[in-house]
C-alpha cells in the first residue's frame, strides 16, 4: 500500500512540474530599449499612430515604436512602459506610480520593440497611484 502512495505523490509532482514548464515558457519579457521620446527621429515622431487610448505605434522595419503619453497636467506621476509575451501574445504594459515631489515629473515614455512578428499588440495601463 505504501509503493501506491507514493506513485499518487510522483505523479502529482509530475503533472505541476509540468504546468509550470509550459506557463513559464508561455511567459517571458521580450527583447526592447527604452527610448527618449523626445530624441526619436523625426519621421518616428510623425508616423506615430494612436493605437489603444494613450498609446501610440509606429513600425519602422524590424522594430515598433511603442509611445505612452499621460494627460494629466501637474499629475507627479513616473512611468514605467514594460513589454513581455503571454501565450506568444506581445503585451505592451504602462506602470504609472505616484511620486511626491519628483522634479522628474514624466508625461510620456516609450520603448523600441525588436521583431515582434506580426502578432496583435495587447496595451494594458496599471495605474498604483
Amino acid at each position: 500500500m505504501k509503493k501506491k502512495h507514493r506513485w499518487d505523490f510522483t505523479y502529482v509532482v509530475l503533472i505541476l512540474l509540468i504546468g509550470l514548464g509550459i506557463y513559464n515558457a508561455m511567459h517571458h519579457p521580450m527583447d526592447y530599449e527604452d527610448v527618449d521620446p523626445s530624441t526619436m527621429p523625426d519621421h518616428v515622431q510623425r508616423g506615430l499612430k494612436p493605437s489603444h487610448k494613450a498609446f501610440s505605434t509606429y513600425q519602422h522595419g524590424e522594430h515598433t515604436y511603442i509611445v505612452y503619453h499621460l494627460n494629466e497636467p501637474n499629475s507627479y506621476t513616473t512611468i514605467d512602459l514594460n513589454a513581455q509575451k503571454r501565450f506568444s501574445q506581445p503585451v505592451i504594459t504602462a506602470t504609472i506610480t505616484h511620486a511626491v515631489d519628483d522634479p522628474l515629473v514624466e508625461s510620456e515614455k516609450a520603448i523600441k520593440l525588436k521583431a515582434h512578428g506580426n502578432k496583435e499588440l495587447e496595451f494594458q495601463v496599471v495605474d498604483k497611484r
